[in-house]
């Protein structure tokens, strides 16, 4: 069985942005609405994760004297 490879966070952002087009430029149905709101609620919360993440990865770099050489 093939393992199911979550998409990168580039390809999660460009979902986002699709829904968000969808939802603003389309009459759709309330139940469609619905499913596309919620699906784009779960990809702001796992990008906001994943940006969190990289900023503490970041921020504990700066604070890490550089060593000399």
């Amino acid at each position: 069985m093939e393992e199911k490879k979550e998409p990168s966070f580039e390809e999660r952002l460009h979902r986002l942005e699709e829904i968000v087009s969808k939802i603003e430029g389309e009459v759709l149905p309330l139940e469609q609405t619905m499913a596309l709101y919620e699906e784009g609620q779960s990809l702001i919360k796992s990008l906001s994760e994943e940006l969190d993440a990289a900023e503490s990865k970041v921020k504990a770099m700066l604070e890490t004297p550089l060593e000399a050489k």
